[in-house]
C-alpha cells in the first residue's frame, strides 16, 4: 500500500493532476498525465466509455412549455389590438397571425403528446 501512495505523490510532483473518478478494477484515484487517464496502483491506462464531461442538454419538455407560454402571450397581445382596431388591413394582418399562432400551437402539442407517449 505504501508503494501506491508513494507513487501518487511522485505523480502529483511530476505535474500529473488527480481526478475525482476513480479506477473501476481497484477504486483508487485516477490521474491524468499529458493528456491520459491512468491508474497509478494498476500500473495502466484507463479508458473511457463515456464523456468525462458535464453534458449540455436540453430538455423537450421546458423548451415546449415556454414556445407554448410565448405564442399563447402573443395571442393574447394580438386580441387587445383587435378590440379596438378598427383599420381592416390591420385587422386581417392582425388575424392571419392570430391563426398562424393558433396553427403553430397546435402543431406544438401534438410534438408534446408523442414526446409524452415515447
Amino acid at each position: 500500500m505504501a508503494d501506491d501512495v508513494k507513487r501518487m505523490a511522485d505523480l502529483l510532483k511530476s505535474g500529473a493532476t488527480m481526478l475525482s473518478d476513480i479506477c473501476p478494477e481497484c477504486g483508487s484515484p485516477l490521474f491524468r498525465i499529458k493528456g491520459e487517464v491512468f491508474c497509478a496502483k494498476c500500473n495502466k491506462p484507463v479508458v473511457y466509455a463515456r464523456a468525462t464531461g458535464p453534458t449540455a442538454t436540453i430538455s423537450p419538455g421546458n423548451s415546449f412549455e415556454s414556445l407554448e407560454q410565448t405564442l399563447v402571450g402573443k395571442i393574447s397581445e394580438t386580441n387587445e389590438f383587435l378590440k379596438t382596431e378598427k383599420d381592416l388591413e390591420k385587422l386581417q394582418a392582425y388575424s392571419n397571425l392570430v391563426f398562424g399562432w393558433l396553427s403553430t400551437l397546435e402543431k406544438l402539442r401534438k410534438v408534446k403528446d408523442s414526446f409524452r407517449e415515447a
